[in-house]
């Protein structure tokens, strides 16, 4: 690899973590302001319009029914499955938590893999994922009895982060055999269907936003579940995995600093040592294994 590749794929791999990290700011910042439902809807009408000319190059119509039915689930949990729990969450939860939870995604999919390949669980994993659940409980607001909304949107935000998590897992061999560039157009456009299919019956069509508001949430939805997808897989053609995986370290602490800094949200000794402890534990339990998910649809 020559040094301008070099240099371009880790820029490439830089601009798609940050924009990935800036996620739960944005997030934050419009259900505060908008309607969760319409948050979404907007996104990913957007996004899943965008999306359709490479969904109609691997023509999944033409699939074979297991494919088919695997695209549907693949759709389902990480479009709808990812995001309405995670911006029901944001109401309550701030930003940088927000990074911070979806941090363990990783250490959720290192021990799917190993359960579904029926490997034994290192205990790396088992220690690696008791540290990032001390942090979490740090975060969320469970020692902190005035808290409880907090607490359930912790939950949220780990549900989607969980549901996100089993399609990156599951999403494997429709990659291995149609293509990432397709499958992720194929899953974002059949997964906004979903999403669209049960967010509009929730929405007040009286609430509509102002026009800069639709149109900074399309390109919201274009940028994170498109752009930042093809940065990442083109810095993975040049990367090797155990380089591009320091980079996903990056995305807590951005979240955290973009959330102090564009939010104005207080930054506290509870915040940062919980930080620590899911950023360290899911090091501990990935490091070994170097299971590193792909953010395609966030």
């Amino acid at each position: 690899m020559t040094a301008n590749s070099s240099d371009r794929a880790y820029s490439s791999a830089l601009l798609a973590v940050l924009i990935w990290a800036l996620v739960p700011v944005a997030t934050r910042y419009f259900v505060l302001r908008v309607d969760p439902y319409m948050f979404n809807a907007i996104r990913f009408a957007a996004a899943g319009c965008a999306a359709l000319p490479l969904c109609a190059c691997v023509k999944p119509w033409r699939w074979n029914l297991k494919d088919q039915l695997q695209l549907l689930a693949c759709a389902a949990l990480s479009v709808p499955g990812y995001n309405l729990p995670v911006s029901l969450g944001a109401r309550t939860v701030p930003a940088g938590e927000m990074g911070v939870l979806i941090a363990t995604e990783s250490l959720m999919i290192a021990a799917l893999t190993l359960i579904i390949q029926r490997r034994s669980v290192h205990v790396t994993v088992v220690g690696g994922s008791i540290v990032a659940l001390a942090g979490i409980t740090l975060t969320s607001g469970l020692l902190t009895a005035h808290q409880n909304l907090h607490w359930l949107g912790t939950l949220e935000v780990l549900s989607g982060a969980f549901s996100w998590s089993c399609y990156t897992v599951i999403a494997g061999p429709l990659n291995q055999r149609h293509g990432a560039l397709g499958v992720t157009g194929a899953t974002l456009v059949v997964g906004s269907a979903a999403l669209l299919a049960l967010s509009l019956p929730n929405v007040d069509g009286r609430m509509l936003p102002d026009g800069r508001t639709i149109a900074l949430l399309a390109a919201m939805g274009v940028t994170t579940s498109l752009v930042g997808f093809l940065l990442w897989n083109y810095a993975a053609t040049l990367l090797p995995p155990e380089r591009l995986g320091l980079f996903l370290y990056m995305i807590p602490l951005v979240s955290i600093g973009a959330g102090v800094q564009l939010l104005a949200e207080s930054l506290t000794v509870t915040t940062l040592l919980g930080a620590a402890l899911v950023v360290g534990g899911v090091w501990m339990a990935t490091r070994r294994g170097r299971v590193l998910p792909a953010a395609l649809t966030e």
